[in-house]
């Protein structure tokens, strides 16, 4: 009787294998090709989060058809708080021209980065990654990380230094 039962179970597996396994892989590789993720020359991988008053910001229209400067960071981040006041000009230079900024804080409180706003007098919309899983979808290693998009919302730049004005204006143009 186990020697029939064990028989069965290897074909059920065999079975299995020959007509589940390759609609997986044929599966796998369809979605491989779209050319979606977070490293430069991908389209962005979309995500929605909420700013600091509970407004939900979509990355799709946040972006489409502008070029989007998303700034991940933390409010206890010296080098974060340090690119702030870049931002903010970048924001009142260049908004009317297309381009959009948003910051973009990993895992605090409405309160710490309404607070950090207020001292800093940020200008552009701030979303909260309370979970950071925005950051992990980007693979944020270390703070604060910068991500261009052109108005294609192809990822152009990826650093942890913000981008030079030259770059944004050049892709404004395009």
């Amino acid at each position: 009787m186990d020697l029939v039962f064990r028989s069965l179970a290897v074909s059920l597996l065999c079975i299995f294998g020959i007509f589940v396994l390759p609609f997986n892989v044929l599966e796998d590789k369809a979605f491989a090709e779209v050319e979606i993720g977070v490293d430069v020359g991908n389209k962005a991988a979309p995500f929605k989060l909420l700013t600091v008053d509970g407004k939900e910001i979509e990355l799709d229209s946040f972006a489409k058809e502008k070029v989007a400067l998303l700034v991940f960071g933390a409010t206890w981040c010296p080098a974060c708080r340090h690119e702030i006041p870049l931002l903010n000009e970048y924001n009142v230079e260049l908004k009317d021209d297309g381009l959009n900024v948003l910051g973009i804080d990993i895992q605090e409180s409405a309160k710490k980065v309404k607070s950090l706003i207020k001292k800093k007098k940020i200008n552009y919309p701030m979303v909260l990654d309370s979970k950071a899983d925005v950051a992990r979808l980007y693979k944020v290693v270390g703070i604060p990380l910068n991500v261009v998009l052109n108005k294609s919302g192809v990822i152009v730049y990826r650093d942890n230094s913000p981008p030079d004005k030259k770059l944004l204006k050049k892709l404004l143009n395009e």
